[in-house]
């Protein structure tokens, strides 16, 4: 595995936490680090949430993560 494709599986694994039950601080930070990375794509994300099993909630999923954004 190469460090960009682990960087984006903790990215996701935050996403998945933030949705269950909110972020720690510490998570935030790692949280708003993962996001500068230019290695860190929306794309490889995804990649990462299907491979830890969102697969047919995604859909659902992102409404969610936009509606906490508004």
């Amino acid at each position: 595995m190469d460090s960009a494709w682990r960087k984006s599986r903790l990215a996701a694994r935050l996403l998945l936490r933030r949705e269950e039950r909110g972020l720690t601080p510490r998570e935030v930070a790692a949280a708003k680090q993962l996001s500068a990375d230019p290695e860190v794509t929306n794309r490889l994300i995804e990649q990462a949430l299907y491979f830890l099993g969102i697969g047919n909630r995604k859909e659902a999923f992102d409404r969610k993560l936009v509606e906490r954004e508004d």
